[in-house]
Parts: structure tokens; sequence; C-alpha cells
């Protein structure tokens, strides 16, 4: 992340960027460019610091023998400190922490990760879930830029009065050899709950996923057909924005 005057801007058709400047203003993603947001996520209290250039995402989790483990990711790289003393990390461990890390805060900060540089928008049609009016953005990223995960892919469904996201579908790297009926690769997202906490909006999802789905753009037609089937819950508790 560099500071606001000399970041690259997001690529790709006009009117698909237009519509993620869009939804980042009705999410007031602008707001956490310089902000502090904590909050927990399955017990495991996160810390996301932006600061311009600069940038710190932390989670908190205690080991067996009691030892307080803070996993960093920051403009420098992955870090892993227990109880305050920064202990090594190999290379897989490095890239296992920062995934893990940096996935819980993408999806809790969306959409303001779409500002990236890395970021590849094109514009699909109109689409109608629950009877309501959506425009759609398929979002890729560039390899440069991109993070380790730079391959998947992400479409959004863009609420047409407001900007607001009302699901967005992605695929995900499949573990080798999983063959569980949840495995397909690809998920789709509901909002359970949305609300403001310090002028920016922060969503619940329940994460769904479908068999046989021949591709992202058709998870708004097998929601409504009752196809998809629940996975899991992504609900963020105790969130705080500070300045």
């Amino acid at each position: 992340m560099l500071a606001a005057c000399e970041r690259p801007a997001p690529q790709g058709d006009p009117e698909a960027l237009a519509l993620l400047d869009r939804a980042r203003a009705h999410h007031g993603s602008a707001l956490l460019d310089d902000a502090t947001v904590r909050f927990a996520f399955r017990g495991t209290p996160f810390v996301a610091e932006r600061d311009g250039g600069r940038f710190r995402y932390s989670r908190t989790l205690t080991d067996e023998r009691g030892r307080v483990i803070e996993e960093v990711v920051d403009n420098d790289g992955a870090h892993r400190f227990v109880d305050g003393v920064e202990a090594p990390l190999t290379a897989d461990g490095a890239a296992a922490l920062t995934t893990g890390v940096n996935s819980v805060v993408y999806f809790a900060l969306l959409p303001a990760p779409l500002a990236d540089p890395a970021v590849r928008a094109r514009l699909l049609t109109p689409d109608r879930v629950g009877g309501e009016d959506y425009d759609r953005v398929e979002v890729t990223f560039a390899q440069n830029g991109g993070g380790a995960d730079y391959q998947d892919r992400y479409v959004y469904w863009l609420r047409q009065s407001d900007g607001q996201i009302g699901h967005y579908a992605y695929t995900y790297e499949v573990t080798p050899g999983d063959t569980a009926r949840a495995a397909t690769g690809t998920r789709f997202r509901v909002p359970i709950r949305t609300w403001r906490e310090g002028g920016v909006v922060f969503q619940d999802w329940r994460n769904l996923s479908a068999d046989s789905l021949g591709a992202l753009r058709a998870f708004g037609d097998a929601y409504d057909a009752g196809r998809t089937f629940e996975v899991s819950t992504v609900v963020l508790d105790s969130v705080r924005v500070e300045r």
C-alpha cells in the first residue's frame, strides 16, 4: 500500500471501476486509509492498522503452553512474536501466516481492498437476486502485487440503489486430495447483518456453495433456485474503528 498520491490505480473497464468506486464510497472505505480496526473473528482478536502507505495486520493467539503468540503482516513481511520476542519463520511458515492473517482482514474490510493496484475489474451483465437488482463486477488480480492467491476470481453483486455489496462469489485453492462435498473451490456469500461502525459499513455473511456450478456468475440463479447449501458463517465481533 502506497500513499494515495503515489499509488497506481486498479485497471479494467471504466464502468466496472466506477461501480467499485461507488461501492467504496457507500461503505465509507476512505475512512480506513488512516485508521485502526479492531475485531474478533471466531474468537481470535485481529487488528488492522493503516496509515497512508504503512499497514500492520495482526492476530493474537495463545498456544498450548499459555504463551501469547502475535502473528503480524506488515510492509516488511511476516513476523511471529512469542511473548513479545520475535521468533524465526520458515518460508512455508511465513506464507501460511500471511495467508491466514491477510484473508481474514481482506474480507473484513471489503470493499476497501478493491482499490489495490493489482485489481483487474471487468463489467458483467446486471442480475436480479432475491427480487433485488444488482450490477455485477468481476475482479481478478495481476500476478505482480496480487499476492499468493492472485489466481483467485471474485464476482461482486452491487446493489443498484446505492452501490452496497449485496452478495459476492469467489474461487479459492482447494487442498490437494480433499474430496469433501464442501470443498468445491467456490463460495457465495449472503449477508446476515449490515451495520455502520465509525462511519464504515461492515457485514456478516452466510458462506454458501453449490454442486456442479459452471461459473461464479451463475450463483445468483442457483441461490434463488434453492441449489446452494451453507458451509459456514462469517461473523465479526467487537468491531471498533479508531482514528
